[in-house]
């Protein structure tokens, strides 16, 4: 899925000993994957489509979009909200549709809204199908958060926050994360202060020629499976694509001493205050093109050195 970026496979472990996974993983910010960490959960056998419809049902849930058409320039707003069975039926309508017109030999793409970052707070039920892992982390529930996304569903390229550390759980169809360390920040496109990149870099089919500076990424890419979880490391780059209908469960955990609280605040003020979502399309766009260049000539320059 992530193939034009350079990346290596990420480490995929079964029942990895805790001490084994803060000295090789967390101690070295590098990924991991498990295969085995939910396997005894309820979620391990119940979490699809018909048992989200028929328990969540009549949620009302945002949707986004990455497409500019729909999403007007600003993929981090949703850009409607629905109940959560309305929209699941759309899913496995529009999945009907699709394999009908692909026994013709066509090509059929669902659409790519989907559910980003919903609070598991207003899901409570699903509370009752998982166990917080015991990984030797403090896991925040108010930080728990469940994804949702059919067919083409991108999650954008986003950095996490430097102090918190994520395990991502995938129940259904396959989907791919790529990774990047922050220490590669600076071949990003990063837009101002925010986590975000420049809006219409795909990263699974980057346009290099535009985008020079990506060649120089290295990251790595997880494939996870039903039941597959990931850990990220703290600071990473994350974008999550889905290969059909899935639902994603994320655990998040603070950690840090006091002077990097102190200095993550200061970086949290900064970025409420210039929060790109708060721009407009045509002021965002000007900031994107200034980054893009300013990033090309940084990158010219070092070539000359």
């Amino acid at each position: 899925m992530f193939e034009s970026i350079n990346s290596i496979e990420v480490d995929r472990k079964n029942s990895l000993p805790v001490a084994d996974l803060h000295a090789r993983y967390r101690k070295t910010s590098t990924p991991v994957v498990f295969g085995d960490l939910s396997l005894r959960w309820p979620a391990y056998g119940k979490w699809n489509l018909d048992y989200f419809r028929e328990q969540l049902g009549d949620l009302k849930v945002p949707l986004y979009s990455n497409v500019p058409d729909i999403n007007s320039g600003l993929p981090f707003k949703p850009v409607t909200s629905t109940r959560l069975a309305d929209y699941l039926d759309d899913i496995a309508a529009r999945d009907n549709v699709s394999q009908s017109v692909d026994t013709q030999g066509n090509d059929s793409k669902t659409n790519d809204l989907r559910v980003s970052r919903y609070s598991l707070e207003r899901a409570a039920y699903l509370s009752r199908d998982f166990s917080y892992p015991r990984l030797g982390f403090q896991f925040d529930s108010n930080l728990c958060t469940i994804g949702i996304g059919a067919e083409n569903a991108v999650e954008p390229m986003r950095q996490t926050s430097s102090l918190v550390h994520t395990v991502m759980c995938n129940f259904g169809a396959p989907i791919s994360v790529l990774l990047v360390p922050a220490v590669q920040s600076g071949f990003m496109y990063r837009v101002g202060h925010s986590h975000n990149t420049v809006r219409d870099i795909d990263f699974r089919q980057p346009d290099f020629d535009k985008y020079p500076a990506l060649k120089k990424i290295f990251g790595y890419v997880a494939e996870l499976g039903h039941g597959d979880s990931l850990y990220v490391p703290a600071g990473f780059w994350c974008c999550t694509a889905n290969h059909g209908f899935s639902i994603n469960l994320s655990f998040e955990t603070v950690q840090a001493n006091f002077p990097q609280y102190l200095a993550s605040a200061g970086k949290t003020v900064v970025n409420r205050l210039l929060n790109t979502s708060m721009l407009s399309d045509k002021r965002l766009t000007l900031l994107e093109r200034e980054i893009v260049s300013r990033t090309n000539a940084a990158l010219l320059r070092a070539s000359k050195r």
